[in-house]
């Protein structure tokens, strides 16, 4: 008998330990489970928080350029700034303001204002253009070249003998000069032109031996001559640094420079984000 009383003094001991030992357990489980629930909640609101530092989504269009890896690429969004693509930067001078930019997709993309009589944009990007080069304004006349009965100079790099030149002239025609004086041309319809945006790209490659303008995506324009290596010139928008007096009139807007001849599939997916 006194065994088996023994043997239930202590059967009745090592019941409240037991029970206190899995209390002690469970609410250090407990503990553990809160702790990891309220860690993972913490993780997920501030995953849910906007980042502080990050700026404005870039629009497509501005994505697609700079994956083409231009040399240059000037969004104009300000009065002076940096190259999008490199280290060059442009500086405005004269007559030039800030409007409403091209339709690129963007709500509050701006353009550089030309006055036609003394604006201008000068960059420190010098040459860089040599067996092959393209060049990519948006542009909107605010007159025709007829009318105010000068060259209006979209871009390029001139030089004296060894052009790179983009302009409208006198007779409402596009020309795209890339030697000692030949060129390519289109004649757009004059009625598309004022108060009108277009996307222009001009290329040129000396191995094969050919100049191609792209309208609004579309090749309007192709031929074959000597495309002299090896430009030097810096790089200005909207009036030429060697000839005088062609200010251009209107809106200029994301300008880009490549030292190789985009293909033309490239450049229609570049018109083709903006939509």
């Amino acid at each position: 008998m006194l065994n088996y009383r023994y043997m239930l003094i202590l059967l009745v001991g090592i019941v409240p330990i037991a029970g206190a030992a899995g209390f002690l357990l469970g609410g250090r489980q407990n503990s553990d489970s809160e702790s990891t629930t309220s860690s993972t909640a913490v993780t997920d609101r501030a995953a849910s928080q906007p980042t502080a530092n990050a700026g404005p989504k870039m629009p497509d269009f501005c994505v697609v350029i700079k994956s083409t890896n231009p040399l240059a690429y000037y969004r104009l969004e300000l009065e002076n700034g940096d190259s999008e693509a490199g280290t060059s930067r442009f500086k405005t001078d004269g007559g030039v303001s800030q409007a409403v930019g091209a339709p690129i997709g963007a709500s509050d993309n701006n353009c550089a204002i030309f006055d036609g009589t003394s604006g201008s944009i000068i960059s420190t990007q010098n040459g860089g253009i040599d067996e092959a080069g393209s060049l990519m304004a948006w542009v909107n006349l605010s007159q025709l070249p007829s009318h105010a009965r000068h060259i209006l100079y979209i871009a390029g790099e001139s030089e004296n003998g060894n052009d790179f030149d983009l302009q409208f002239e006198t007779d409402n025609t596009l020309k795209f000069y890339t030697d000692a004086g030949s060129f390519t041309r289109y004649k757009p319809d004059p009625a598309l032109l004022v108060d009108n945006w277009h996307l222009i790209v001009a290329t040129m490659d000396q191995a094969t031996k050919n100049r191609t303008i792209y309208w609004d995506g579309v090749a309007v324009a192709i031929d074959h001559a000597e495309n002299l290596p090896n430009k030097t010139a810096p790089f200005t928008i909207g009036a030429s640094s060697v000839w005088s007096g062609r200010f251009f009139a209107g809106g200029i807007d994301e300008v880009a420079l490549w030292n190789r001849a985009l293909t033309g599939r490239e450049v229609l997916a570049i018109y083709d984000a903006t939509k």
